[in-house]
């Protein structure tokens, strides 16, 4: 994913949890919000209505004439109040008055006329001297069908003489929570579109200057020159000045201290037969060994030359990321080819060879396979003890092939698998304690990118350690 894409996301994502959390925080808030603002009209109405009932009492009787008068005028209004966009025609408060036992006297609706309303809450607790209120469901399973009741006292010298509660249908405010709702959801949803717009410029600000290093690095990495692309002070231009300036203070010695290395690394084995040919010569005197040293001799010299080349050819595949010159290789017969070249070494320490290879073919670098293979059998030889074997399996899914290397050797400590691959490191040879130059691995690590397969090292269940080289086939440039 691409940094423009994460900016974009990024802010996207966030924008819309602010958003959903903003609109939950509304929605949460509104409707406990119109109904207190709905409860808190219901309080003057009631006590407004409580004292206009209060005032037609004859002794201590309550009389509901002029109550009732006020609710039938009421019931026949007819308004045209539009609030908000809300219509509204229709009067829709319910009153009721009770007595001092909660029985009641008056119901605007004539449905519940002499019933006991003393366990109602908003009768009860005002008969109890304390604020009533109650909500009551006309349907259960009809949240909308709630109506609000408030509830004031009527008093008399002091006295509480009786009950007047008020109250309104939930459905006829429930439109206003609907309209408010609706209006808060499209703004949210207008804000989420110019949110995108400017997450797609804040996310191109942003990352204008990143494409335009990464392309800056792209060209250097292919071999071509250009300035830097980043104009100003900006921290992303330092930042390219400085990676030219380290480009081109490594440029120059980077490889020439990896040719070296690999080279002296790879050298060793053929400078000592020459030198040992060489010291054996002199003193010769049978023309058929003689014959056979000079032909070790230039054996051993053509293979310096093509050591010293190939180890140039892969410097240079390094440096531009792919092989130069690639052929189709016969795994099984270059393995065959390593295992004879160092078949003195295997018998010196009296090593048994088992090979299992299957007949896979890649495409690659002969030359640079050899050495890699070279590298996993030196190990195996390195650190098996004498006597002992040395399992090398060959075998492909079609896909991919894979060479396994398995030796009898101690295995490896724990403390420098992590550690392997890298440059210089080595653990000491179980015979000698000498340790490598630590360069075989690396190498192999080297030789498994170019050709894009992998190279693991690991301890056997059984004992010893396992190196594989997994090669895909058929590789294509």
């Amino acid at each position: 994913m691409n940094f423009f894409v994460r900016f974009f996301a990024g802010y996207v994502i966030v924008t819309a949890v602010a958003v959903l959390l903003a609109m939950k925080l509304f929605t949460d808030e509104l409707v406990p919000g119109v109904r207190q603002s709905v409860e808190e009209t219901l309080v003057q109405t009631a006590n407004l209505l409580a004292e206009l009932a209060g005032r037609d009492m004859a002794g201590d009787r309550l009389d509901t004439a002029g109550i009732d008068a006020i609710a039938g005028a009421y019931r026949q209004r007819r308004f045209q109040a539009r609030i908000y966009g809300v219509l509204k025609e229709d009067p829709n408060l319910r009153i009721y008055v009770t007595d001092a036992t909660g029985l009641v006297v008056f119901d605007s609706s004539g449905a519940d006329l002499g019933r006991d309303y003393s366990r109602w809450q908003d009768v009860a607790r005002t008969l109890r001297g304390e604020y009533g209120a109650r909500t009551t469901r006309q349907d259960p399973a009809d949240e909308v069908s709630s109506v609000m009741y408030v509830a004031a006292p009527i008093a008399r010298d002091g006295r509480l003489v009786g009950v007047l509660s008020v109250g309104k249908p939930a459905r006829s405010f429930q439109s206003f929570i609907d309209l408010a709702g609706s209006q808060a959801w499209e703004s949210a949803l207008w804000l989420f579109l110019l949110a995108l717009l400017l997450a797609l410029g804040f996310s191109y600000w942003m990352t204008r200057d990143l494409r335009r290093l990464v392309g800056y690095a792209n060209e250097v990495a292919e071999g071509r020159r250009d300035r830097i692309p980043i104009v100003g002070r900006s921290e992303l231009r330092r930042l390219a000045q400085a990676l030219e300036r380290l480009r081109c203070e490594l440029d120059g010695k980077a490889h020439v201290e990896k040719v070296s290395q690999l080279l002296a690394h790879e050298l060793k084995s053929p400078i000592a037969g020459i030198r040992g040919a060489v010291e054996l010569l002199a003193d010769e005197t049978d023309p058929a060994r003689r014959s056979r040293l000079e032909t070790n001799i230039a054996a051993e010299t053509e293979r310096l030359r093509r050591i010293v080349e190939g180890v140039l050819d892969l410097a240079r595949a390094e440096s531009r990321g792919r092989l130069e010159e690639v052929e189709e290789v016969a795994l099984g017969d270059l393995v065959q080819e390593v295992l004879a070249a160092r078949a003195h070494w295997l018998a010196a320490k009296s090593l048994a060879i088992d090979a299992g290879l299957a007949q896979v073919r890649v495409r690659g670098s002969r030359f640079l396979l050899r050495q890699a293979l070279g590298n996993l059998l030196d190990n195996a030889i390195d650190f098996s003890p004498a006597g002992g074997r040395i399992a090398i399996v060959l075998d492909g899914d079609g896909e991919r092939a894979c060479v396994r290397v398995r030796d009898q050797g101690p295995g490896i400590p724990d403390y420098a698998m992590p550690r392997l691959f890298e440059r210089f490191y080595s653990t000491p040879r179980p015979d000698t304690g000498k340790r490598g130059s630590g360069l075989g691995l690396n190498l192999v690590q080297e030789v498994a990118r170019l050709h894009r397969g992998a190279v693991g090292l690991r301890n056997h269940p059984e004992g010893g350690a396992e190196a594989s080289l997994r090669l895909p086939v058929g590789r294509e440039e």
